[in-house]
């Protein structure tokens, strides 16, 4: 192995990768990131986003991300104005994030990976002439949409590839950043406009649209000419060059863990980008990959419980963020029997059967690490509830029962909290919850079938 060997090698240096980095070595692990030069590309992220990056201790992405910008959309005939996100250029967004790795004490190594050798002792990425780069004892896997594909897959929607153009125009009225969406016959558009007067139209198409490299800009411009919005959007504008097209469909991997291994991010599942989840579901799955990767690094036996935890979120993620994007996609009843909306509107064909009132036994993160617990389910949390106000639930629900048995009036918040050595502030917000969720008055849990 070679002689450098880090705990954990990370490939991609995205949200997700330095997020990891970062929360890793703060628990103690030696890192390897390595970064690799991506194209230009410019993106939306939710203000949830930031707000992620910012307990990541990412300052200098937060920096970089700025404040929000006005965001409106134009659909199924209506105008109407969305939550602001924040409009970032990946070159210096992704700079900025380096530095916050290396502030973090992770060293960010640039380089392409052409070739990744696992061994006894762990992971060697090589580069194109097969010299070493950066070697680990435990592999993760983040280079998004251009990671290597691994295995088949779970799930798919329908192909869809985004076409991008830059344009050059005025600044805007205010010289203010702002973005828009819009629907038009065959797809949808997503447009940027920077304060330098840059813009970008974004247009969502099916794959059996796009014609060979060479039309790219020909179907671009065919799509702006559909859009009112997107020939408002670049009016007076003067194009900086030709479309460029990359694939957007919504994927779900089989493969996501294993022995020495983890993907996480759109290296993982990939959502439509209508439904708005990405950037936040790589950047969520930096966090639940910490406690993944620590519970692997301390005891490799674990993996069992390990995998169920982390294909299950995927799946729920994935599925979560097709229903989001399906609902758009049905509020668009102008172009119902287009090709693009019929397929899209039926994608997922139905929505996973809701979960029944009970307790289960589930993987879940305790602190750093991932354990079994009881967890208590509704229809509208199926993940399940572990606690509430730092009081776990099952028992509790279990104690009440017990203390109902027992006499004719309920145990109080205070008798609760005795026996559990919690706060009774914190066991009534408990108790109230598992009063508005039906769990209280039975005794012995609620196992599900």
């Amino acid at each position: 192995m070679h002689k450098k060997t880090a705990d954990v090698l990370i490939l991609g240096a995205g949200p997700s990768g330095v997020a990891l980095a970062c929360r890793l070595t703060a628990l103690g692990w030696s890192v390897a990131l390595l970064s690799a030069p991506r194209a230009p590309a410019w993106e939306g992220m939710s203000p949830r986003v930031v707000e992620g990056l910012r307990r990541a201790g990412c300052r200098e992405a937060v920096a970089a991300a700025g404040g929000p910008v006005r965001r409106s959309a134009h659909w199924n005939g209506l105008a109407s104005g969305l939550n602001g996100e924040h409009l970032v250029e990946r070159p210096a967004f992704d700079a900025a994030l380096l530095r916050d790795a290396a502030a973090a004490g992770v060293a960010p190594l640039s380089a392409t990976v052409a070739d990744l050798r696992p061994g006894p002792e762990g992971w060697l990425a090589l580069d194109a002439a097969g010299r070493p780069l950066a070697a680990g004892r435990f592999l993760v896997e983040a280079r998004g949409r251009r990671a290597p594909r691994s295995g088949g897959l779970r799930d798919r929607g329908p192909r869809t590839v985004a076409v991008a153009r830059l344009y050059q125009g005025p600044h805007g009225p205010d010289g203010s950043a702002a973005s828009a969406a819009a629907a038009f016959p065959d797809g949808w558009a997503w447009m940027a406009r920077l304060p330098d007067g840059r813009r970008m139209v974004q247009v969502m198409v099916d794959a059996a649209a796009v014609p060979a490299r060479g039309g790219l800009t020909g179907l671009q411009e065919q799509c702006v000419a559909a859009s009112p919005e997107a020939l408002a959007w670049i009016a007076g504008c003067a194009p900086l060059h030709d479309a460029a097209a990359r694939d957007a469909t919504a994927v779900l991997r089989t493969e996501v863990i294993g022995p020495g291994w983890l993907r996480i991010g759109d290296a993982a599942f990939t959502g439509d980008p209508l439904s708005g989840h990405g950037v936040h579901a790589a950047l969520s799955g930096a966090f639940a990959a910490t406690a993944a990767v620590n519970t692997l690094l301390a005891d490799p036996g674990a993996l069992p419980l390990v995998r169920r935890f982390v294909e299950g979120r995927c799946a729920e993620l994935f599925a979560h963020g097709a229903a989001v994007g399906n609902a758009f996609y049905r509020q668009e009843t102008r172009w119902a029997d287009r090709p693009f909306w019929r397929a899209r509107a039926a994608w997922p064909p139905a929505p996973p059967p809701p979960a029944r009132h009970g307790v289960r036994h589930c993987p879940v993160v305790i602190g750093d690490r991932i354990e079994e617990r009881e967890v208590l389910v509704t229809p509208q949390l199926p993940r399940g509830v572990l606690t509430i106000e730092g009081v776990e639930l099952a028992p509790l629900m279990r104690l009440a029962g017990q203390a109902a048995g027992a006499s004719a009036a309920p145990a109080s918040a205070i008798e609760l909290a005795r026996r559990l050595g919690q706060e009774p502030p914190r066991v009534a917000t408990a108790l109230a919850w598992l009063g508005r969720n039906g769990f209280l008055g039975v005794g012995g849990g609620m196992p599900l079938p």
